[in-house]
């Protein structure tokens, strides 16, 4: 597989927390924001706050932050061999067969349950860089530091 060029790495945590602080920031005061508050909560919440941001923009600052988390995964380690893609490869499979487990298991439990696309491909992301650091750390030994 070909992969980005190291100095992306960098580029990728910029444009993905760029995107996560900005859709957080516009969803306080939308609907989600306000039910998710209400759920916390567990009593109703009347809110006169709107949104400072369009929901379609919010939108977009969620698709930047995948495509961060995107950026960051295909991009190089300073030193990448096959050791380095054998890990990169187990770690995906991984963490798309324990999202997947743990929707069963949610799905089972309660069917009513909805997930958003964007939430899952974040999730499925971060556990795949939680794993692949967790394995490369296991198998390089602890001094291996991720080198962003």
């Amino acid at each position: 597989m070909k992969l980005l060029p190291h100095y992306f790495k960098w580029i990728g945590l910029v444009i993905f927390f760029g995107g996560f602080t900005l859709s957080l920031i516009g969803s306080i005061g939308s609907e989600d924001f306000i039910e998710g508050m209400e759920m916390a909560r567990g009593e109703p919440i009347e809110v006169v706050m709107e949104p400072l941001f369009s929901m379609t923009l919010v939108h977009v600052f969620e698709v930047a932050l995948i495509v961060g988390l995107l950026v960051y995964i295909l991009a190089k380690n300073k030193t990448e061999d096959e050791m380095m893609q054998k890990i990169r490869n187990e770690s995906a499979f991984i963490a798309l067969i324990l999202s997947l487990v743990i929707i069963l298991i949610i799905y089972v439990f309660n069917p009513e349950y909805r997930i958003y696309p964007s939430d899952l491909l974040s999730l499925q992301m971060i556990a795949y860089l939680i794993i692949r650091v967790t394995k490369r750390k296991y198998i390089l030994g602890g001094d291996y530091e991720e080198q962003a």
